[in-house]
């Protein structure tokens, strides 16, 4: 289950209605992914701790995988650093406006502007000991590197980046290229996914999936059963199974309560 654009409504929350239809498929016995492109320090704030005590997560774009609930076992794939180092200077000499980070584990996290660090990144959660400096990032083997363009267009960012870094690290667009997500060539929301469910022998063929942008596409191209919410990109629809209502109108959650009246 994807989250923004998918499960959390346009202001980035999940509603009391698709809460309640998650919580009715945990407790009908279905193992959760939540596969994000997110860090993990925000996901108290996005989903609550209720949902995060009953899902497994793939976050940053499945970089970092770890089982919970009925799942077990754990993933963590580095991104290259002569890449994250090129990154990390191409952004700044293009055009140094964009706020980029460089994501350790989920909690700690380096960044190129100090300014409006809650407000851009941590929704309030972070915390003097989650920011450390860039070089002091990359020795504790990085992760991913996000850039939010700030509401400027990205994609000639985008290509440049794509010309220079190697086929060890790839670069993906959000569906307005306002956003780009700087990850190892080796991770995948779909990989990460198939490693946790390898615990309990569960193949993709029998996972039902949700997306909604390019960094789902492989996600939704992966397993058996996958479902586009109305306001995903065209390059999602055309390989989902199914498409369902948009995430403001409560697109997961009619499908999860479909899927319980069916099972029961």
């Amino acid at each position: 289950m994807d989250l923004d654009e998918t499960a959390l409504n346009s202001n980035s929350r999940l509603d009391e209605r698709t809460r309640a239809a998650i919580h009715a498929v945990h407790n009908s016995g279905y193992p959760i992914i939540i596969a994000t492109s997110r860090p993990e320090r925000v996901l108290q704030t996005l989903v609550g701790n209720d949902i995060l005590e009953i899902t497994s997560l793939v976050q940053m774009n499945g970089t970092i995988a770890t089982g919970r609930a009925e799942l077990t076992g754990n993933l963590r794939i580095t991104i290259n650093l002569d890449d994250a180092r090129m990154c990390w200077s191409l952004v700044s000499e293009m055009n140094p406006e964009p706020r980029m980070t460089l994501e350790i584990d989920g909690t700690r996290f380096a960044v190129n502007h100090d300014d409006e660090i809650d407000e851009l990144w941590a929704f309030n959660s972070a915390t003097p000991t989650m920011i450390v400096s860039f070089e002091e990032a990359m020795t504790f083997e990085p992760v991913k590197i996000s850039v939010n363009g700030m509401d400027s267009n990205l994609e000639e960012l985008a290509q440049t980046l794509e010309s220079r870094l190697s086929k060890n690290t790839e670069v993906f667009r959000a569906g307005r290229v306002q956003f780009l997500n700087v990850v190892p060539s080796a991770a995948s929301k779909s990989g990460a996914v198939a490693h946790l469910l390898s615990s309990s022998n569960i193949p993709l063929r029998d996972v039902l999936s949700f997306g909604d942008d390019y960094v789902d596409i492989e996600l939704i191209r992966d397993c058996g059963w996958s479902v586009a919410v109305a306001n995903a990109i065209p390059e999602i629809k055309s390989i989902a199974t199914y498409e369902t209502e948009s995430n403001d109108d409560h697109g997961v959650a009619i499908v999860l309560e479909n899927l319980i009246a069916a099972t029961k």
